[in-house]
């Protein structure tokens, strides 16, 4: 069954080893690579969120999916994931399947593959990824 982050916080069901599929927005802060339940207007502090646990999934995602040139988020898409429930306090999901919304015009999803060799290889190469960045919304992303 398919849920939004905001029901899988409310559920008193979903238990640790749980398999579970999420919608909502995907978004990276100094802390990780959240998926945040739907809301409007859009909020990178929004706090009905999960955490990724296999945050290093970044790096196939932004070859993927156009990167937002900076601000306080590199991405900020709508997102199905399908993932194992790790931890309910604070909440955290280990991603399997995940695809992305990066044309909101279009409602299509690009399907990123984050099988566990790929991100391997994006770590031996470049390491862990770094979530820990400058942000700020008003700065030229053209002089980084």
């Amino acid at each position: 069954m398919k849920m939004d982050v905001r029901e899988m916080l409310a559920s008193s069901d979903i238990r640790p080893g749980d398999h579970i599929e999420l919608s909502g927005w995907l978004v990276d802060t100094d802390d990780g690579l959240f998926v945040l339940g739907d809301h409007y207007p859009e909020d990178y502090y929004y706090p009905c969120r999960a955490k990724i646990a296999n945050g290093n999934i970044m790096y196939p995602i932004l070859e993927k999916v156009p990167s937002l040139g900076g601000g306080w988020s590199l991405i900020f898409y709508r997102a199905s994931i399908s993932g194992v429930v790790e931890c309910r306090f604070p909440w955290l999901v280990r991603a399997e399947d995940i695809s992305i919304q990066s044309d909101r015009k279009s409602g299509r999803y690009t399907v990123v593959n984050i099988d566990r060799e790929i991100v391997a290889a994006y770590v031996s190469k470049n390491g862990e990824y770094k979530f820990n960045r400058p942000r700020n919304p008003a700065r030229d992303w053209l002089a980084d």
